[in-house]
């Protein structure tokens, strides 16, 4: 007899809606489920069998949705939970994705809804094995199905690799992605994968929100009615609309304005927004991806961004990778901008020296992709012969404090040579946090990132050495 594999857990003590789910879920192919309508057997039945799913009713008499939950989270962390309740309380969802839920649904469920989270959490929680099985025995990532969804950033970078994979799993979800990561990273093409990917058929729409103010935003995003404000003299279409059946790319995200988060919160909770002077709502379909190189978390401490928002963002999370952190890429990326760079110019390619390539590998690179591609445009519009300047590239970086090449990805063992007393412990402390900010243009992020530590470790520390100098 073959093995039928990890079943899907359906955990709720109304057993019409037990079958109702069985019953869907088997005309749809699911064939290996287990049902639970006393929550007092759940987590012995999640810790006992092999399980895929779990698709979980939030209220029920014994132990409940939320104590289940947390458990699953905290002790099974790669499966994947499906809250189904009838509280459509927004409360109730953003506790439920704070505790980890990987989707949250209202009763009653739309079915075809609901096989499309059930077939999407599982391709994802496959994808996850695959990554946790590369990370445990170091095997070279496949990498995505389709190369070429991705062939507009450049990269050998097995990390990256690893999340074209994810990015290829996620896209036809009509889930919210955050994508996160420092300035230069390419989270915008990334973005623009995650729309080609997802084969949506409407386009793919990029809007900086940094800097809007909350009327600029409506504006920009839901348009205006005729008579909206003075000068309104004729209906505008906003870029949501031009978005219809496509995504919306909403790039700097962490610093949109509070009164601008809850509308933006409105068009991803219910699909729905306000043109500016209109008191009736208008409808509309499409996917949300946002990018920030801000901490979000610190931004929610402070008050200045919603944590409903927050989770609403997060149904999907992408890191991006500093380059400093991924110094395999810089060859192919230095070949690449040097030849474009040569090309927009009408210049001979020039031949890159391999000091160059060993200066530049060894360079923290705060402005990440981006820096790299302005120094190498530079140095091919100073270079007189048929070699890249060295000597351009050098004086860049002598110019930005980073005449000593960056030694961290190297592991180089004369890294801290003392030719005085030797510094105390608070001394070499307050000396490589001074130098990482000086190399990141006092970027904390990106500071934080190059000692690492968090950025609100970095943060705390900074405060604290001010109390100390003040006092």
């Amino acid at each position: 007899m073959s093995n039928p594999g990890p079943a899907i857990l359906v955990i709720d003590d109304d057993p019409v809606a037990v079958e109702l789910i069985q019953v869907t879920l088997r005309a749809n192919g699911f064939e290996n489920i287990e049902t639970c309508t006393d929550s007092s057997n759940a987590m012995t039945l999640i810790r006992t069998k092999a399980i895929a799913l779990v698709l979980l009713d939030l209220f029920m008499p014994e132990v409940s949705g939320f104590d289940i939950l947390e458990y699953t989270v905290q002790n099974h962390p790669g499966l994947p939970v499906i809250v189904l309740t009838a509280d459509d309380s927004i409360d109730a969802a953003v506790r439920c994705m704070r505790i980890g839920a990987f989707d949250f649904m209202v009763k009653p469920m739309d079915r075809n809804r609901l096989v499309s989270a059930v077939n999407h959490a599982l391709r994802v929680r496959e994808l996850e094995n695959r990554l946790d099985l590369f990370a445990a025995e170091s095997h070279d990532i496949a990498g995505p199905q389709r190369r070429d969804l991705f062939e507009t950033i450049i990269t050998r970078s097995p990390r990256m690799a690893a999340i074209f994979q994810y990015v290829e799993a996620i896209a036809p979800s009509p889930k919210a992605v955050l994508i996160t990561g420092e300035s230069g990273t390419g989270k915008e093409l990334l973005a623009r994968a995650i729309h080609e990917a997802s084969v949506r058929p409407g386009e793919f729409v990029p809007v900086n929100v940094a800097g809007l103010d909350d009327v600029m935003f409506s504006d920009t995003l839901f348009g205006h009615v005729k008579g909206a404000f003075t000068g309104a003299d004729r209906v505008r279409t906003g870029l949501v609309e031009k978005a219809r059946q496509g995504t919306l790319f909403l790039d700097e995200i962490g610093d949109l304005e509070l009164s601008s988060q809850v509308k933006l919160l409105r068009l991803l909770q219910e699909g729905e927004f306000y043109p500016l002077g209109s008191d009736e709502p208008s409808r509309v379909s499409l996917r949300v991806v946002a990018a920030t190189n801000a901490d979000l978390a610190e931004k929610q401490m402070a008050g200045t961004f919603r944590r409903d928002l927050y989770y609403r963002l997060i149904s999907h999370l992408v890191n991006v990778p500093p380059l400093r952190e991924r110094s395999e890429d810089i060859p192919a990326l230095l070949e690449h901008y040097v030849r474009e760079a040569s090309e927009s110019m009408n210049r001979p390619v020039p031949r890159i020296p391999v000091e160059v390539l060993n200066v530049l590998e060894r360079y923290a690179f705060p402005g990440n992709v981006r820096e790299l591609q302005a120094i190498v445009a530079d140095a091919v519009s100073r270079t007189q012969g048929s070699e890249l300047s060295i000597e351009v590239i050098r004086g860049y970086l002598g110019n930005t404090g980073a005449e000593a090449p960056f030694q961290g990805a190297r592991g180089c063992d004369d890294r801290f040579v003392w030719n005085g007393p030797f510094p105390t412990l608070q001394e070499l402390e307050d000396y490589l946090i001074r130098e990482a900010l000086e190399r990141c243009d006092w970027n904390q992020t990106a500071a934080a990132r190059l000692l690492g530590v968090s950025q609100s470790t970095l943060s705390r520390r900074e405060k604290r050495k001010r109390g100390m100098q003040s006092a």
